[in-house]
């Protein structure tokens, strides 16, 4: 994401689930890598 977005992972303070954002200049690209870190969150932690 270099200097063009931002990634935010967090657990929610209210729900057994973990947040994640993702912002950026592509929408394919973002969209994907979101994917791909909730997939390895879900993965890690069942």
């Amino acid at each position: 994401m270099k200097e063009t977005g931002r990634v935010l992972i967090r657990p929610s303070g209210t729900e057994s689930l973990v947040r994640v954002m993702i912002e950026g200049e592509n929408q394919e690209y973002i969209t994907k890598k979101a994917r791909e870190i909730a997939d390895l969150i879900e993965r890690k932690l069942g």
